[in-house]
């Protein structure tokens, strides 16, 4: 697990990461999938909103979901939520390009996913290109290819990870049961109510300029959107989940240079 260290007040950060800010939907970003099938065209998969069906083409050979923005910019991570890449056996990576013609992987974006659960890869060192995309390859013929929402971008390092209290998603089981019992008190059975998950984190000691470079951007963004959430990208690079928040929570001072802050979000998982 990833920790925080204090050496002399200089803090570590950790493998904590938020995914916010995408490139397809940057002011001027211009969006195009390799195909698309009727009724369900890339635009649904680049937006925030994941009722509409999603993006989803047909067909063999390999697909991919490009944005091409006004001017370079950083990324380093991308994500995907509400898919089938794991049901059709699919491997996917993010590639860059400076021209739109000849591209270059990410390095360590690449993965073939056992199964359809959140996908949030934080790969190396940011890269700035003006041309991104997701590429999937691995379809045969007469299947079809699902993705409710896919993010690219550079995601927030967060100052520190989560301190002790904090519950992973897939550990925050968030549910309902409704038990039958009969007259005499005897368990009948029961029904399940599934509502995903709840969880949340706080970090203490959090470096007031860190607060009003980075964390008052994410917070801003996250009223208006979902993003996607990393707590430890080292040790759990799949414990993921694409998250909304249920309020948004102010930074505090604790001392004259240091402020806590801490986030609630709901956390779904596939």
């Amino acid at each position: 697990m990833a920790i925080v260290v204090n050496q002399g007040g200089g803090w570590v950060q950790g493998s904590s990461y938020l995914g916010y800010d995408s490139l397809y939907l940057q002011d001027g970003a211009a969006v195009a999938a390799s195909s698309e099938d009727s009724g369900f065209p890339a635009a649904n998969a680049t937006s925030w909103l994941t009722s509409g069906g999603g993006w989803q083409v047909t067909g063999a050979g390999d697909k991919t979901l490009t944005t091409t923005l006004l001017a370079a910019a950083n990324g380093n991570s991308y994500a995907i939520y509400k898919h089938n890449l794991g049901t059709l056996g699919l491997t996917v990576k993010v590639q860059y390009s400076s021209d739109g013609s000849a591209w270059t992987d990410l390095t360590g974006s690449e993965k073939t996913p056992g199964d359809d659960s959140v996908i949030y890869v934080v790969a190396a060192a940011p890269v700035s290109a003006k041309y991104w995309r997701l590429h999937i390859a691995g379809m045969v013929a007469g299947q079809t290819l699902v993705i409710g929402q896919a993010f690219i971008g550079e995601s927030l390092q967060v100052f520190s990870p989560p301190e002790p209290g904090w519950i992973p998603p897939n550990l925050a089981l968030k549910n309902e049961y409704i038990n039958s019992r009969s007259e005499g008190g005897d368990f009948l059975g029961r029904s399940l109510v599934r509502k995903g998950s709840k969880t949340d984190f706080s970090v203490g000691l959090v470096d007031a300029g860190w607060v009003r470079t980075y964390w008052l951007p994410f917070l801003l963004a996250a009223e208006l959107h979902p993003f996607y959430h990393a707590w430890d990208t080292a040790s759990f690079p799949n414990e993921v989940s694409f998250s909304y928040t249920d309020k948004v929570r102010q930074p505090k001072y604790v001392s004259s240079r240091w402020m806590s802050i801490d986030l609630s979000f709901f956390a779904l998982l596939e």
